[in-house]
């Protein structure tokens, strides 16, 4: 039933990147006769609606400048939501050049292995009194709304987050999701594409590696820094998206 529902969600928003905006009443046919509730789930998964004047867009259709981007980064115990755990979460509100918000906050974790603990300086006295998974995550969708969700890695990141939502029976996120490690490839002259690297490489210079918040400012700098390399055709988020896309390395 779950899975029906989002195949729905998915089905708009194919329907909403093939045109510029739909009149509401045609909704129905899409989303059912409950079509006003259904918009506000749609808008709980952060699908980036927009509705005026009778019609219904999706803003990654409009200027990059024009949206809102949350880069995203999780620090974990591992690599499988399954089994390991989220132990902190940073995110980084950007729009038009500027930041506009942040968010950070560790995550409760009976245990942080030591290879854990040398990697990132957190430990498991760091994360005791911090909010539980279900809570964190919870305050994490708040923040991040229908914001076009960016990282570094972005599949690792996303994915992940998303399987501890669903294990957590919160709605996951159907965010319109960039990669700018993918996006670094295709536009940035280095050698390597990892954030370490590129923040050498590009000058950037974060004396901070491994740590949620500071890997989002590196990866808002690397976004930066390949927006300014786009091919002049690339104007809208779908555009961009689809650049991306092309020859994939």
């Amino acid at each position: 039933m779950i899975q029906n529902s989002l195949d729905i969600y998915d089905n708009l928003i194919n329907i909403l990147n093939s045109k510029d905006s739909i009149d509401l009443t045609e909704l129905e046919y899409i989303l059912g006769e409950d079509y006003e509730i259904n918009i506000e789930i749609a808008k709980s998964l952060g699908i980036p609606l927009k509705i005026k004047d009778g019609n219904i867009s999706i803003k990654t259709n409009e200027n990059i400048f024009e949206n809102t981007f949350c880069i995203v980064d999780i620090e974990t115990t591992g690599f499988s939501p399954q089994i390991n755990n989220i132990i902190e979460i940073g995110a980084i509100k950007y729009k038009n050049g500027k930041i506009v918000d942040s968010f950070e906050s560790y995550v409760f974790t009976e245990d942080i292995p030591d290879k854990i603990t040398e990697i990132t300086g957190i430990d498991t006295s760091m994360v005791r009194n911090a909010p539980k998974i279900d809570k964190a995550l919870i305050e994490f969708k708040i923040f991040l709304q229908d914001s076009i969700f960016l990282a570094h890695n972005a599949i690792f990141d996303f994915n992940f987050i998303n399987k501890r939502l669903e294990m957590a029976k919160i709605p996951i996120m159907k965010n319109p999701m960039i990669c700018t490690l993918a996006l670094a490839k295709k536009t940035l002259q280095a050698q390597k594409h990892g954030l370490g690297y590129l923040n050498e490489f590009l000058q950037i210079n974060y004396p901070v590696r491994h740590r949620a918040y500071a890997d989002c400012y590196i990866a808002l700098k690397v976004f930066e820094e390949s927006i300014l390399r786009l091919p002049n055709n690339i104007k809208s988020v779908n555009d961009l998206i689809r650049f991306i896309k092309i020859n994939k390395n």
